[in-house]
């Protein structure tokens, strides 16, 4: 089976492809970003941790809690499924919390987003509070008791809450 072309460096001017990758697992690959290389292999310690997915969640997340208090559905739905995303591609990229957070978004914000669709404002409340409460437990979980995520006192002054007709 031939397989597809991977691109490669061959002068530092263009590409060319290499049809004859090695199938051994010795094999790696040198990306040329343009500023410097790396080695394929490599490639896991330059991708985000949690540490630097977090704070991007962490804002969905704030901008969720104003959207929904604003009664913007349109606003809270798409905050709320960018956050998602981003605890996706975090639980992804570190496995480790695959299962954590599979259960996080399958029952909290699973709880926090029906409430969204359904335009439970009052029930947005006591579910968005409760999956604060249940991140900031996995935060136990992890040894990092010392990250506690609150809702901030104002909303964010990046985004108009106010919802359009």
């Amino acid at each position: 089976m031939l397989k597809p072309p991977v691109p490669t460096r061959e002068d530092g001017k263009g590409l060319c492809y290499d049809r004859a990758m090695s199938d051994s697992p010795a094999h790696d690959h040198t990306i040329d970003t343009g500023k410097g290389t790396f080695e394929l292999s490599g490639l896991g310690h330059l991708m985000p941790g949690m540490a630097e997915i977090m704070p991007l969640v962490g804002t969905r997340i704030w901008k969720c809690w104003y959207a929904g208090k604003a009664r913007n559905q349109p606003l809270a739905r798409f905050q709320l499924k960018e956050a998602v995303n981003l605890m996706e591609k975090g639980a992804f990229l570190r496995p480790k919390y695959q299962e954590n957070m599979d259960k996080f978004v399958n029952e909290e914000v699973a709880a926090v987003k029906k409430s969204i669709e359904s335009e439970d404002w009052d029930g947005f409340e006591s579910a968005f509070h409760a999956m604060v409460d249940a991140a900031n437990a996995y935060h136990d979980v992890y040894d990092k008791p010392y990250l506690r995520w609150r809702i901030p006192d104002q909303p964010p002054p990046d985004l108009d809450m106010t919802p359009r007709p």
